[in-house]
């Protein structure tokens, strides 16, 4: 008689569930460096290109530094140039006009409606035991004021206009100087800038003191003259 088989059966395991194949360290940094090197270079062309157009800019709204030491130099540190008028497009040529100035021990004077009308005026100050100085007031394209002595020093021109560049003129050597900022653009005397001297606004005038001008001297012959 066969013996009976007590062993019992015992049961094929089930295979592991396959795992998810895991994302290596390789991979991830990878990524990683991949998107970080995109945005240096969204961060890097943007600025490049800004860098680029400040650097352009500086050079073409550079000043000759033989130039620049005369801008403003009758002018205190915190001057303010007063606004008296909108903002002005100046498309087409404007030709000085004579105004009279008002002139007392003290302060002269001349009405801001003369000079809004004019654009650009010529008037006088007649310092004491000397010849008079040529002056002149404008309005500048933001509205501004700007009065100075009307002396293009190395041709000895008195008179200015607005040409219809936009720029201002002197109607002797005809050297052109930016409106605004009254740096020299071309011309034989472009590096002598027209002397501005502080003025206020007051119940309709301009007010000059005479001090500056009494101690007003041209400036010296020692920066090149050409074209």
């Amino acid at each position: 008689m066969a013996k009976k088989n007590t062993k019992k059966s015992v049961p094929a395991k089930a295979a592991p569930p396959a795992k998810k194949k895991a994302v290596g360290s390789r991979t991830w940094i990878a990524a990683i460096a991949a998107v970080a090197l995109v945005m240096l270079v969204i961060v890097v062309g943007s600025g490049g290109s800004k860098g680029a157009g400040a650097a352009a800019t500086g050079q073409a709204g550079a000043v000759p530094a033989e130039e620049a030491k005369y801008i403003g130099r009758l002018l205190p540190a915190n001057y303010t140039e007063p606004s008296v008028a909108s903002a002005q497009t100046y498309s087409a040529g404007v030709t000085m006009t004579d105004v009279t100035a008002k002139q007392d021990a003290k302060q002269t004077t001349l009405s801001v409606a003369d000079v809004v009308a004019g654009k650009v005026v010529y008037f006088e100050y007649q310092k004491a035991g000397a010849d008079p100085i040529s002056m002149l007031a404008y309005i500048k394209p933001s509205g501004k004021l700007f009065v100075g002595v009307s002396y293009c020093i190395p041709c000895k021109g008195k008179r200015q206009d607005i040409a219809p560049d936009g720029t201002l003129r002197c109607q002797n050597c005809g050297t052109k100087r930016d409106l605004e900022t009254g740096v020299g653009v071309s011309g034989a005397c472009r590096l002598y800038p027209l002397d501005e001297v502080p003025a206020s606004v007051a119940g309709g005038k301009i007010v000059i003191e005479n001090s500056v001008l009494d101690g007003w001297t041209a400036q010296p012959l020692d920066r090149p003259v050409g074209a």
